[in-house]
């Protein structure tokens, strides 16, 4: 029995490799051939050919294009009832990172049905690349410009949820507007006013002039003893390190001018509101509240220094640069 398993052991592990059959001497030998297999790298051009996952969306121009579609259908449905466009998509797969190429094509194709194939609103923005977000914005700018002329500034459709007042602006006073709010700005202009857009062209150009072009005011001596003689509980006079805004209240809601670099003030007392950074001030011809970032003041300081609830603030502005 050994004998037999002996004499099929060559011809078991020969059934399972490739065969080379040669004949010798009027024998017929049979050998094994061991095949060994080249691993597989991938070329470039198969690389190349792989897909690859697309980007999502960035979270900021989401929403923009989200309300975008919401209100194309609106003001779609409102000129042309359940008909649309030749090659309206229609779509909001928020999945898909063409999401906003869709919704400008879309809106191309309304503003051409509605208004002809080459009239656009004066200061259309059209198809211009960038970031996400600004793709996003140009279109809810050149939407907001197609609802005004197709129905009536400022009126909308029942349902129209509308964006960021300051997207209807132009590209330049949007980046100014938006760069200055990283700095401590707030936007001083009345939303619902048609002359908006003017209104924060202005707003943001007289914050510029007075607190990043304008010389810094060399303080007088008067000025620093006037300031010193209304520190009360503050004590210390200190001064702005750039121009920064004033307001009337801690919350910051009603802004009364910009207070000039250099101009001299003593600090009175803090808002004790969780990450509140406003400070009450006193100087010649103001009591008002600013953010002490700006200020010379240190955090020491000012954490030092006495809550706002507990001293009497008699706010006026009534200093040149005061609005």
């Amino acid at each position: 029995m050994r004998r037999f398993l002996t004499f099929l052991a060559p011809f078991a592990v020969a059934a399972l490799l490739p065969l080379a059959v040669t004949a010798q001497s009027g024998q017929i030998i049979v050998t094994p051939v061991v095949v060994f297999e080249t691993p597989a790298f991938p070329t470039p051009e198969a690389q190349q050919l792989a897909p690859t996952e697309a980007p999502a969306l960035v979270n900021d121009a989401l929403p923009v294009l989200i309300s975008v579609r919401s209100d194309l259908e609106l003001l779609a449905t409102s000129e042309l009832g359940a008909a649309r466009p030749p090659g309206w998509s229609g779509s909001l797969d928020i999945s898909d990172p063409q999401l906003g190429v869709l919704a400008r094509l879309d809106l191309e194709l309304l503003a051409g049905q509605l208004l002809g194939p080459d009239v656009r609103p004066a200061g259309w923005f059209g198809a211009v690349g960038g970031t996400p977000f600004t793709v996003a914005r140009d279109i809810r700018h050149d939407l907001e410009l197609l609802a005004d002329a197709l129905i009536e500034p400022g009126v909308r459709p029942p349902g129209w949820a509308g964006s960021d007042p300051l997207m209807r602006c132009s590209r330049a006073t949007q980046s100014l507007v938006r760069w200055l709010e990283r700095n401590g700005y707030l936007l001083q202009a009345d939303p619902s006013s048609p002359a908006f857009c003017e209104q924060a062209e202005i707003d943001a150009s007289r914050f510029v002039e007075t607190t990043l072009i304008s010389t810094p005011i060399v303080p007088t001596p008067d000025a620093v003893e006037a300031a010193s003689a209304m520190a009360g509980v503050g004590g210390t006079v200190r001064e702005n390190l750039r121009g920064v805004a004033v307001f009337a209240d801690r919350n910051a809601r009603l802004r009364l001018g910009v207070l000039p670099r250099g101009v001299p003030f003593a600090a009175v007392a803090r808002s004790m509101a969780p990450f509140s950074n406003m400070m009450l001030v006193r100087g010649e011809g103001f009591e008002v509240f600013i953010d002490y970032t700006f200020t010379s003041v240190t955090r020491a300081d000012f954490e030092a220094l006495p809550d706002v609830n507990t001293t009497f603030p008699q706010i006026t502005c009534q200093a040149a640069w005061c609005d």
